[in-house]
């Protein structure tokens, strides 16, 4: 289950804050690094990887990442100042109950974030997730016609 729930949340969830702050529409170039930690099972896992994302100019940029089940989840944001933005996020998933706080900085050519992830499972040991978010904006299309 960890290894749907952590790429689903951790590269999706701060993406919709940094949005409202001027992220120019087009090809996004995104790099995740971070570390799974599940101390009950002694578990620490490395994380990296690499996604390419579209924003289209003509439909809402939160639908480009917000996930299929985003209405089980609580979000908070409030604005830093210079493109930056807390947020906070609670989700009540099926058998697990997961937590995020972190923060987004944006420009409309760039993009950083970085945050802290705690699941804690009905059953089985809690893990948390601490990851960065690099990105950069790469194209105006995203190749699709």
């Amino acid at each position: 289950m960890r290894r749907v729930l952590i790429p689903l949340l951790a590269a999706v969830f701060c993406i919709p804050s940094a949005l409202a702050a001027g992220m120019a529409p087009g090809l996004w170039q995104m790099t995740v690094t971070g570390h799974i930690r599940v101390p009950g099972a002694n578990v620490n896992e490395p994380v990296r990887r690499r996604v390419t994302l579209c924003i289209a100019p003509h439909e809402p940029a939160e639908n480009a990442f917000l996930p299929q089940h985003h209405q089980l989840c609580l979000t908070a944001h409030h604005a830093l100042g210079a493109g930056r933005e807390a947020w906070s996020i609670r989700c009540t998933m099926p058998h697990a109950q997961v937590a995020q706080k972190g923060w987004t900085q944006s420009t409309a050519r760039s993009f950083l974030a970085h945050w802290r992830m705690v699941e804690t499972p009905d059953q089985g040991p809690a893990s948390t997730t601490t990851m960065v978010m690099k990105g950069r904006w790469t194209a105006p299309d995203c190749g699709k016609k």
